[in-house]
């Protein structure tokens, strides 16, 4: 079902501001998936920057980790079997990847693209 962590997601007001610290950081290119998602690389894991929006203040808890999944609309059924609540998605990005958002239980965000 999981299979290894994709990219963290920040929920933040600028962008710009954020990738671009980040990307210092890690000695790495910002890179824009389109002008409302800037994302960096690192060796194992990319981290994009989502402006702030009705679905996620940012700040505390407003990070989303992504798990790299098979079939993203299989994965959120099974996980909302087991007690997720289906917060975005899926839908399909800028990019042609499969992505989508469900609460844990415990009130965490959990991504899943594919």
């Amino acid at each position: 079902m999981l299979k290894n962590i994709d990219s963290v997601v920040f929920f933040v007001a600028d962008i710009d501001a954020a990738a671009h610290w980040y990307a210092d950081i890690f000695s790495a290119t910002v890179q824009y998936e389109n002008p409302k998602y800037a994302y960096i690389k690192t060796a194992s894991v990319t981290v994009g920057f989502h402006p702030i929006d009705a679905k996620s203040s940012g700040g505390v808890g407003g990070t989303t980790v992504y798990w790299r999944v098979d079939d993203v609309s299989a994965v959120m059924d099974a996980l909302i079997e087991r007690g997720a609540q289906r917060q975005r998605g899926p839908y399909v990005t800028d990019l042609d990847e499969t992505t989508a958002i469900v609460i844990d239980p415990f009130g965490c965000t959990l991504g899943l693209i594919s």
